[in-house]
């Protein structure tokens, strides 16, 4: 078996350059020619220094081949001609050229799965994905491939979209906002200045324990079954996890508790998170600046985790003097 693991890096970068270089008909006959030098794997490790694909590879070695049969002191171009780099020829027609009638039917299926906002008129949503509009293409006698109906959909206006959290809750006065936002950064730099840590705390999403429903796939030797509903009865208990990440260190670390979010386990967390990973990092820091979002057991006009966050401080020997609160009105 071939025991080429790959070039250097700066050797491959050279490939690279070179590569670039070339024509498009020149490209594809080099990495022909470096993948046939390295022999077993060497299409694969080929394509991918170069960005290509492995069907390049293979059309750049029967170019090779090709040539063996012209005057070896003057092989020829595949075009024909030296001075052209692709053959003559306008290329495969577009699915819509060639399928009369078809961009037609795709709005006429489009119309009968399409729903509207009733405040917007621009904008429009369909239940059918490029798979689905492909299968009702071809019962209408079109037969187009999953990525061509992609495009058509993408040509009507249709992309895959997800739902984006921008629209603010309540009123936000964007003046306050920005003088917010740089009294935490004149906070963070001050503290950087002092050699004292920049710790962001929040609490993630809750996750309930059990025979429960979780989102993606493994590896598993047999069937896994769980519950066909998630009610919370179900649930054996609820695991809550709490992250402190320093800002300026960019690390993290993650507590996972099963009680409650109350103030005393935010505090908790974040003195465990101090002790066991970031009081090494700074072992001449006098005071640690904590940033809180203004909800849940944290929040800003909570005079229980006021009182916690003070016996946090006495439990640290630290001073804890400095907040920023991210407060939306």
């Amino acid at each position: 078996m071939n025991e080429f693991r790959g070039y250097e890096a700066s050797h491959e970068e050279f490939m690279r350059l070179y590569y670039r270089s070339l024509p498009e008909d020149h490209r594809r006959r080099y990495a022909a020619v470096e993948a046939l030098k390295i022999g077993f794997g060497g299409i694969a490790y080929v394509a991918r220094v170069f960005g290509m694909s492995r069907r390049t590879i293979y059309t750049g070695m029967r170019e090779l081949e090709a040539m063996s049969d012209d005057d070896p002191e003057h092989p020829r171009r595949p075009s024909g001609d030296e001075r052209r780099i692709r053959r003559p020829g306008g290329g495969r027609p577009k699915v819509t050229q060639r399928q009369a009638g078809l961009e037609e039917t795709v709005e006429d299926i489009l119309e009968a799965h399409s729903a509207g906002s009733p405040t917007d008129e621009t904008v429009r949503w369909t239940d059918l994905k490029p798979m689905q509009l492909s299968r009702e293409l071809l019962r209408r006698g079109y037969e187009i491939a999953r990525n061509t109906a992609a495009k058509l959909l993408d040509r009507a206006g249709y992309r895959r979209r997800s739902l984006r959290k921008e629209l603010a809750t309540g009123h936000v006065d964007p003046d306050e906002r920005d003088r917010q936002f740089r009294h935490i950064d004149a906070l963070r730099r001050q503290a950087r200045g002092q050699g004292n840590p920049v710790l962001s705390v929040d609490t993630k999403k809750k996750e309930p324990l059990g025979d429960l429903y979780r989102r993606g796939q493994c590896y598993s030797t047999d069937e896994q079954y769980v519950y066909d509903h998630d009610f919370r009865h179900l649930a054996s208990g609820f695991l809550v996890p709490h992250g402190v990440y320093d800002y300026y260190d960019n690390a993290g670390f993650i507590t996972l508790g099963t009680s409650r979010e109350t103030g005393a386990f935010v505090c908790d967390a974040i003195a465990l998170a101090w002790e066991e990973d970031r009081k090494a990092r700074y072992p001449d820091a006098e005071e640690i600046l904590l940033t809180f979002d203004a909800g849940g057991a944290n929040s800003v006009r909570s005079t229980r985790f006021k009182e916690d966050l003070v016996a946090l401080s006495e439990r640290l020997g630290l001073r804890l003097g400095s907040f920023a609160f991210s407060v939306t009105k």
